[in-house]
């Protein structure tokens, strides 16, 4: 595991020396919170992306009409289905009333779902992927569970459209909720619930998140995990963070620079 500190942002290389998933959930924790002073708090970012912005809505809609016809996509409560077959019976029996034809609908979906996807109608199989589509994937946290809404909304700091990485701010960007989770058991949780390739700013209590003392973002490359660190005061956190970091992974760290 390698600490580069000669780059900017600085770069924490752990590869695969953590594990991923789950095993590598408490030690993460406890590297984020190395960050944390007492006058700062943690805040995570959930980002809302507008559906309908979406520059890959169109190949998202076909790929969702395909992975609903290999039977590849979990509908549990056939709110998806239902949507298909009356969509299949609009375009074979539009006279038909749906509410009267549901054993004319099943067998509608099976043709569909037999027949090969190059034999279909084009426009049919895009009303197909627009439904499946509008339905599945998560763009909003109103698309999560509600044990991650509640979550996330029991800890909002605060809403903004401020967009702190490095890449150029996504035009179907929705907004950005920023979260409080300041105890090693909420970052755990925050990672079981949403996503444990992060983004979060360790930011003084009552300040502008675009104020951060430091900015975290957690992503994988060819080489494995990296957490980029980019610190508004880089001297404190060689002082202050480095001492820490060192403390807490041992041996393990190698700092380079």
């Amino acid at each position: 595991m390698k600490l580069m500190i000669d780059s900017h942002p600085f770069r924490l290389e752990q590869g695969d020396e953590l594990g991923y998933g789950p095993a590598a959930y408490e030690t993460m924790a406890k590297v984020i919170l190395a960050f944390r002073e007492p006058d700062t708090e943690v805040l995570f970012q959930y980002t809302n992306w507008d559906r309908d912005k979406d520059p890959h809505k169109e190949s998202l809609m076909m790929d969702a009409a395909e992975t609903f016809h290999a039977g590849a996509i979990l509908d549990p409560d056939h709110t998806i289905s239902t949507a298909v077959k009356e969509i299949l019976l609009r375009h074979y029996a539009p006279e038909r009333d749906p509410e009267a034809s549901q054993a004319v609908m099943d067998q509608l979906l099976a043709y569909f779902q037999e027949v090969p996807l190059d034999e279909m109608n084009e426009e049919l199989l895009r009303k197909i992927g627009s439904a499946v589509y509008e339905v599945y994937g998560t763009y909003t946290l109103e698309d999560e569970g509600e044990a991650t809404q509640a979550f996330v909304n029991s800890r909002l700091a605060c809403t903004n459209t401020v967009w702190l990485l490095p890449n150029e701010r996504p035009v179907y960007l929705k907004n950005i909720l920023w979260y409080r989770v300041n105890a090693q058991e909420e970052i755990v949780r925050a990672f079981e619930l949403t996503d444990w390739w992060f983004t979060c700013a360790i930011a003084e209590k009552n300040k502008p998140v675009e104020e951060y003392r430091y900015f975290l973002n957690y992503t994988e490359e060819n080489a494995g995990a990296v957490l980029y660190i980019t610190a508004a005061d880089p001297q404190r956190f060689k002082a202050a963070v480095v001492p820490r970091l060192k403390e807490l992974l041992g041996e393990e760290l190698e700092i380079v620079g």
